[in-house]
């Protein structure tokens, strides 16, 4: 298990308003990826800020995903951008 991503995807989910126990005791990545990604639609966020790190642009929640997890949230494939 990727413990860097499992902190980040907690971090997600909080940001998110996940409540705890979201995971409902999912151990895979891939389940909590697609929690993750279907929140993150619901909630019609992709081209919303998630943050910032320190000396980085901006990043949307789109952005953050693909970092992640390195799948495009859009099916098409394009994620916005802050500057977008």
């Amino acid at each position: 298990m990727n413990t860097d991503r499992l902190v980040i995807e907690i971090w997600m989910a909080r940001k998110l308003g996940m409540p705890l126990g979201w995971d409902g005791g999912i151990t895979t990545s891939e389940d909590r990826r697609e929690r993750i990604r279907a929140e993150i639609l619901k909630q019609q966020r992709q081209g919303s800020i998630a943050g910032r790190q320190a000396g980085q642009p901006c990043e949307t929640w789109a952005q953050l995903f693909l970092r992640v997890y390195g799948q495009s949230i859009n099916p098409t494939g394009k994620e916005k951008t802050c500057a977008e």
